[in-house]
């Protein structure tokens, strides 16, 4: 729940929220609708990221790109109401692509793309996307998600693309299938090795968003 209006009793700007409200924070198909009051917020969001591909009897599975990421300040200048916050699922069940994070059409954060089955083609990473309607003020993460990496003649070691915003993550080749499985939100998962015919799990998105002031 967000608290409105606080005054400021020194006469300077109302703001919208008391500083440190934190308006959404969830992960792995977590959603809410939302108001975005003008003013300035903290942004911490990821795609989820995709499963590492299907390995065959002969051929290789590639790593599963993660999602896109970003960590830092924004500034909204008009009130942005009905807003649909969605933090993306990475399934399991069928390796797919990561889905993508959003904060209504402000920001999406694209999810990572699933590696190549059979063939050691790595899956690309989610693509960043963010609208004219906000100001950026300072970011320490703005990025498209990292691509998997390719398993051809079994030369990798970490074929799991890592989360852009902790650099970790991705989950490992040649490893147990559970080490194949991404371990970091946003994080891609390893392709399977020969003989053992299952890729790993990417990892979820999140997205939380913590407001600030009103001013920049």
């Amino acid at each position: 729940m967000t608290i409105m209006g606080k005054s400021n009793t020194l006469g300077g700007s109302v703001c919208a929220y008391f500083p440190g409200t934190i308006l959404f924070d969830g992960k792995n198909g977590a959603s809410a609708n939302i108001s975005l009051k003008k003013g300035t917020y903290y942004i911490r969001a990821q795609g989820a990221g995709a499963g590492g591909g299907n390995s065959g009897a002969y051929g290789i599975g590639g790593g599963g790109g993660s999602g896109a990421g970003f960590d830092g300040n924004i500034y909204i200048n008009n009130n942005q109401e009905n807003i649909i916050c969605y933090a993306g699922i990475a399934e399991q069940a069928n390796r797919k692509n990561g889905e993508a994070s959003y904060i209504g059409d402000l920001i999406t954060l694209g999810g990572g793309f699933v590696g190549g089955s059979d063939n050691g083609k790595a899956g690309s990473g989610g693509t960043l996307t963010i609208s004219n309607n906000i100001n950026i003020i300072s970011y320490d993460i703005k990025s498209n998600g990292n691509p998997g990496n390719p398993t051809i003649n079994g030369s990798a070691t970490k074929a799991g693309g890592n989360s852009v915003i902790t650099n970790t993550g991705g989950g490992i080749y040649k490893g147990t299938f559970a080490e194949r499985c991404a371990t970091a939100p946003g994080a891609g998962g390893a392709g399977g090795k020969q003989w053992d015919l299952n890729g790993g799990y990417g990892m979820y998105g999140e997205v939380k968003i913590q407001y600030l002031k009103p001013k920049p």
